[in-house]
């Protein structure tokens, strides 16, 4: 089934962009052009753009563990990405990648885990200032989640992002935007990775928003300061799919989720408010955010969680973070000088502090806090290729029980295109 899936896949996109290439042959007073784009050509004809996408990324991790049987040294990929994106109009665009997961084996129905699934898979509507997107997308998500994993600067996101299941689903937003501000509310329903068997239940909702705004943000030759603010909320209710839960892994690793809220005080719904703020100074950076969460079990019995984490981030050869102003999130850093061109390409060091509470639970041994601190080494020696080097220490103390300490070492190669 992998290997019909996969094949699938790639007969679509290769099928799609044999489409766009012959377009001029409906279309007699057009003539397709290809033009370079962003590690990729780029299909052209008239008002159309068709662009096949991708992105690979290896990891290799060591893992020690303090009382758990968990150390190890484990390769695998961790995402593996193909995909295309491109407009009919000016104004109708759309952009869809499918997720080939070579070591998942079978697909098992019963969760919707497989060898293909979908990332980014929507239309929208783009007109001056605004913009109107439906399908499966992550566009009212926090600053972190909002920035791809190709950009973020450690190889996995943050506690609160994993532990709180933002990340994408299919839905409808509307956005609004500025050169340095945008407003984004939405309407989400369950991904469409999940098991879709149940179709005579209700699926999981949410209503989410997101404002951001940079009081500050200038760019030139010889000088970069940056100020972002941003504040987001989410609700979301159960509906007949699982109850929420909330877990987190040890920083950077990929082992037992030691922390979580057991399975009898799991919710049926819950109330997000996140709080962002990055700066950015030449070469000097920093980011932070906070979330706070709470929700009510099926029982009636009320939960609250939070937690944050701050970066602080040091170009080494000089190259500020890329801030995108109308999203609200920040891109790849590009170097100024590439290996190969006369340089050593973009080297960058970050440090980071991770906290959440996930104490706040009446009955079970997993309850307590975690607390992180890793360190980053990261190297672009070309735009479209990334190597970078974690370490993580974890804290996680259970309210009752056995506490628990892990060291993670990964190193991760990427390329993208």
């Amino acid at each position: 089934m992998k290997n019909v899936l996969s094949k699938a896949a790639l007969a679509v996109l290769a099928a799609a962009g044999g489409m766009a290439a012959t377009a001029g042959a409906a279309h007699a007073q057009s003539t397709p052009t290809i033009q370079p784009m962003s590690g990729a050509p780029e299909i052209r004809d008239g008002q159309q753009r068709f662009k096949v996408r991708g992105r690979f990324q290896y990891d290799i991790y060591s893992s020690d563990w303090d009382v758990l049987d968990e150390d190890a040294q484990r390769s695998y990929v961790r995402r593996a990405f193909l995909g295309a994106q491109g407009r009919l109009t000016d104004h109708w665009r759309y952009k869809i990648d499918f997720v080939l997961n070579p070591g998942a084996g079978v697909d098992d129905a019963a969760t919707g885990d497989g060898a293909i699934a979908v990332d980014d898979a929507y239309l929208e509507y783009a007109g001056d200032f605004y913009s109107f997107v439906i399908g499966e997308n992550n566009v009212t998500s926090p600053l972190e989640d909002r920035t791809s994993s190709l950009d973020i600067p450690f190889i996995e996101r943050s506690s609160i992002i994993n532990a709180y299941g933002y990340g994408r689903a299919a839905g409808a937003a509307f956005l609004v935007t500025g050169a340095n501000w945008m407003g984004a509310v939405g309407v989400y329903g369950d991904s469409l990775n999940n098991s879709d068997s149940n179709l005579a239940q209700d699926e999981q909702a949410s209503i989410s928003g997101r404002f951001t705004w940079a009081p500050i943000f200038e760019a030139s030759p010889g000088s970069y300061r940056l100020l972002h603010l941003g504040v987001s909320a989410r609700q979301r209710y159960n509906g007949d799919d699982g109850l929420f839960r909330y877990r987190t892994r040890p920083l950077n690793g990929r082992g037992t989720r030691w922390i979580e809220s057991s399975s009898g005080n799991a919710l049926e719904s819950d109330t997000a408010y996140g709080f962002e703020v990055a700066g950015q100074w030449n070469a000097f950076g920093f980011t932070a955010e906070y979330q706070t969460i709470n929700g009510e079990t099926p029982a009636g019995l009320e939960i609250e969680s939070d937690g944050y984490y701050v970066d602080l981030n040091w170009s080494l050869t000089g190259e500020p973070r890329a801030y995108r102003g109308n999203q609200g999130s920040f891109g790849p850093t590009v170097p100024a000088r590439a290996m190969g061109e006369g340089g050593w390409g973009h080297w960058d060091v970050s440090a980071r502090y991770d906290f959440i509470d996930l104490s706040d639970l009446e009955a079970g041994a997993s309850r307590g806090e975690q607390t992180a601190y890793a360190l980053a080494l990261n190297w672009v020696p070309v735009d479209h290729v990334r190597f970078m080097l974690n370490y993580a220490q974890s804290d996680m103390d259970r309210t009752v029980g056995t506490d628990e300490e892990a060291t993670v070492v990964s190193l991760r190669s990427q390329f993208d295109f």
